[in-house]
């Protein structure tokens, strides 16, 4: 079904293309396209450049890095699954930046383990820290995950590229965020690197990298205030502080509360078991 999304878009295209009749979004992703001289998605799916009026920024180096990434790492405009919706977004006028650089308490081994299994990693969060932590996958790839932590904070996300091997992963999708007096809602790119550090054989260096695209001018204000950006970092940190958190008390207990727990299924006790075998 996703990979009839593109040509069944490039049909729609074509037809308010004719009619004269651009949307926002068509708008947004052509711009991209023609600004940061990207690959043609496919003929008659954008007009000519002109039509397209001004832009109201500049395509620079800084505001083309994301396209030209994953264009070069195969995930373009053209991509029937993320093409048009993830260039689209890309392509807006307004868009915010968080990036954090830090280390995790944790084995790049065990990281690994519980980012495969986002399912087993809300459940022990929510188990060791009190927390209401749910994950679920949507598609048999494992690949495109729901989840939410409370009532604040809940959202979905695609892998979009990315390995383990190379230690780099991307993700795009949309979430809800309830922060301090506002309640916003929109897509969001992350781009995720991590690290062994040297020395030290249960510490993970990273670097996240958050891209939210507010839809107007108002929401781009808020989103880019001091004090909202530092409400923001603190969400986020608590998130990574509750995983690193985790980790050190199911070290600790050895997971042995788990196994004799009846909340906790056979599959699950055995991932539990299967997480202590790894260095």
């Amino acid at each position: 079904m996703r990979k009839l999304f593109l040509p069944m878009a490039l049909a729609v295209a074509a037809q308010t293309f004719a009619a004269g009749n651009l949307s926002p979004g068509q708008v947004d992703f052509c711009r991209i396209i023609y600004g940061c001289k990207l690959a043609y998605p496919g003929r008659g799916f954008c007009p000519d450049a002109k039509t397209l009026g001004p832009s109201p920024f500049v395509f620079d180096n800084t505001r083309c890095e994301e396209a030209h990434l994953l264009q070069s790492r195969g995930v373009g405009p053209a991509n029937p699954q993320f093409g048009y919706p993830l260039y689209r977004f890309l392509g807006m006028e307004y868009r915010v930046i968080y990036e954090i650089t830090d280390t995790i308490q944790v084995s790049r081994e065990r990281l690994e383990y519980l980012l495969e299994d986002l399912p087993l990693s809300a459940k022990l969060v929510s188990h060791y820290q009190g927390q209401p932590y749910t994950a679920q996958y949507v598609d048999a790839a494992r690949t495109y995950f729901q989840g939410t932590k409370g009532k604040h904070l809940r959202g979905e996300a695609r892998l979009i590229s990315g390995s383990y091997s190379e230690k780099h992963l991307f993700y795009f999708g949309s979430g809800t965020a309830d922060v301090a007096f506002w309640s916003l809602k929109g897509p969001a790119l992350m781009d995720f690197v991590y690290w062994p550090v040297p020395g030290k054989p249960h510490t993970v260096g990273y670097k996240m990298k958050i891209l939210v695209f507010p839809g107007n001018s108002v929401i781009n204000k808020i989103m880019n205030l001091g004090v909202f950006r530092k409400i923001v970092f603190n969400k986020i940190r608590e998130v990574l502080n509750d995983i690193t958190e985790t980790a050190h008390k199911l070290n600790a207990s050895g997971g042995a509360d788990i196994q004799s727990s009846p909340a906790w299924t056979p599959a699950e006790k055995k991932k539990v078991a299967d997480f202590f075998k790894l260095p």
